[in-house]
């Protein structure tokens, strides 16, 4: 669970304001969601809508905090792309030590959106691997074509709870990482999908 301290305090970063190349990504506003535990936060870049985040706090018997993070701005002051930014680095930078479990939305992420309907294993995407460098070892593919509530295009990265569960996500990567190689033809992802591998699995 997550803290009302801890919330504060990741609160508190965006209050002040966090410092881009392209400007500072600030607190737009806080709303109370459908239950005491739910919060829905809205960020801004300059003073340009942003992105919101479902920020759940946890609470029995479900302790579990996790955060979904959709409504992202793919292009930042008009002409450049959120995804694989700078302004990207320092939100997951930001939000990543807080939650054990994060959902986001990717379908406006070209590069991601292509690799995994590629088949490229959720961990190796760009924003897996991204994640991954963050601690999360766990990753699922939500593709709903009309979710509804539900949302869709998202990715879910949760973070182990000790080193054997870790290593078992590991070896799912592998065997999902070898189920690519052997369905795919094209030959100049596979070889950027194990380059990322294998930085990967030296991290």
């Amino acid at each position: 669970m997550l803290s009302r301290e801890r919330f504060e305090e990741f609160l508190n970063a965006f209050k002040k304001g966090l410092d881009t190349p392209y400007g500072v990504i600030k607190l737009k506003r806080i709303k109370q969601g459908r239950f005491i535990e739910e919060f829905n936060v809205d960020l801004s870049l300059e003073d340009e809508s942003l992105l919101t985040m479902k920020v759940f706090l946890g609470r029995k018997p479900y302790y579990g905090e996790w955060v979904e993070i959709f409504g992202i701005k793919p292009k930042l002051k008009g002409q450049v792309p959120f995804f694989n930014s700078p302004v990207e680095e320092v939100l997951l930078d930001s939000v990543t030590p807080y939650f054990s479990k994060v959902f986001i939305e990717y379908f406006e992420d070209k590069e991601t959106a292509k690799e995994l309907q590629k088949g490229v294993p959720p961990a190796l995407s760009r924003m897996g691997y991204e994640l991954f460098k963050r601690g999360y070892t766990y990753f699922r593919d939500w593709y709903i074509p009309e979710g509804l509530m539900e949302g869709g295009h998202k990715i879910q990265a949760g973070k182990p709870k000790n080193e054997e569960i870790r290593k078992k996500h590991l070896r799912q990567i592998l065997e999902e990482l070898e189920t690519f190689r052997k369905k795919c033809d094209d030959e100049e992802l596979v070889k950027k999908i194990e380059q990322r591998a294998e930085k990967l699995l030296s991290l």
